[in-house]
């Protein structure tokens, strides 16, 4: 499942409602990632969680809504270790908006992201 931005809500409660059906979730800057232990457990089960994140997270007012995913991850990495949060600035991939898939640099975020997929 992809998820972005408020589409997250959503993509979240689908994942609690039809969890057999969740393989991965990927959240690119998402609102609503949960934060409980039961919520997280609820989506898919072993199902892992990528997050993503870009630039200027806390200019745009989004510093809760990484952590959420952050927090997210830390909880979906004890039944899916490759759980985790991917912070692109951190990775060298620089410049990134909230449209991450519109930016210049759209083919290496695609790459990471299909790379993590295949573990």
């Amino acid at each position: 499942m992809l998820v972005h931005s408020a589409g997250g809500a959503t993509g979240f409660a689908v994942a609690q409602s039809v969890p057999d059906r969740v393989d991965a979730i990927v959240a690119v800057e998402p609102v609503g990632a949960p934060t409980d232990a039961g919520t997280v457990a609820e989506m898919g089960g072993d199902a892992p969680f990528l997050g993503v994140y870009g630039d200027y997270v806390a200019e745009r007012g989004q510093t809760g809504r990484k952590e959420a995913s952050q927090t997210t991850a830390d909880l979906a990495s004890e039944a899916a270790p490759k759980s985790t949060l991917l912070d692109l600035p951190a990775e060298g991939l620089t410049g990134n908006t909230h449209l991450l898939m519109q930016d210049d640099n759209n083919g290496a975020i695609a790459a990471r992201v299909r790379s993590w997929l295949a573990q």
